[in-house]
């Protein structure tokens, strides 16, 4: 049931992603929620099916961006592990935590990410990480943490329950 549950979500995101978000873009930053969903499905299901969750989702992602293949599949791989692997045993319902593992997460796929596209070159890696990773990273935690709110004040369990 799970599965079926983060299919769908995975299709929602894929069509807001694709659709809405350019809309609600910001002087060029929009947020990226399927680095979200992937951090998502990594904090809540673990490492293997996180990292699993971040390759098939970033090799979708690659089939339409203009980079090498297999860039953002290696970033959100590698950011859905790292937050796994974190994010074990931590208070999860914790609104400053929640930030916390959202925000760095972004950071971690856009510093794994830039490093790569940017050929090397250091002074055009710190500019999109200054120019478009940070202020993505923050309005991405802030769209992520408003949707959680809004979807779990309708259910009867937090989406980032806590373990028991």
């Amino acid at each position: 049931m799970r599965g079926v549950r983060d299919l769908f979500v995975l299709l929602v995101v894929l069509v807001l992603q694709a659709t809405l978000l350019y809309r609600i873009e910001v002087a060029g930053i929009r947020p990226d929620l399927l680095v979200a969903f992937v951090v998502y499905i990594a904090w809540m299901r673990g490492p293997v099916t996180g990292t699993l969750a971040g390759f098939a989702v970033g090799l979708l992602q690659d089939l339409d961006a203009p980079g090498p293949l297999g860039l953002n599949a290696f970033a959100k791989s590698l950011t859905a592990f790292l937050v796994a692997k974190a994010g074990f045993r931590v208070h999860r319902s914790n609104l400053g935590v929640r930030f916390a593992f959202f925000f760095v997460a972004m950071l971690v796929h856009d510093v794994v990410y830039f490093a790569v596209a940017s050929g090397g070159e250091a002074r055009a890696f710190f500019t999109q990480m200054l120019t478009l990773a940070l202020p993505s990273a923050l309005y991405t935690t802030g769209i992520v943490l408003l949707i959680l709110m809004i979807v779990e004040s309708f259910g009867k369990r937090l989406l980032l329950a806590d373990e028991t």
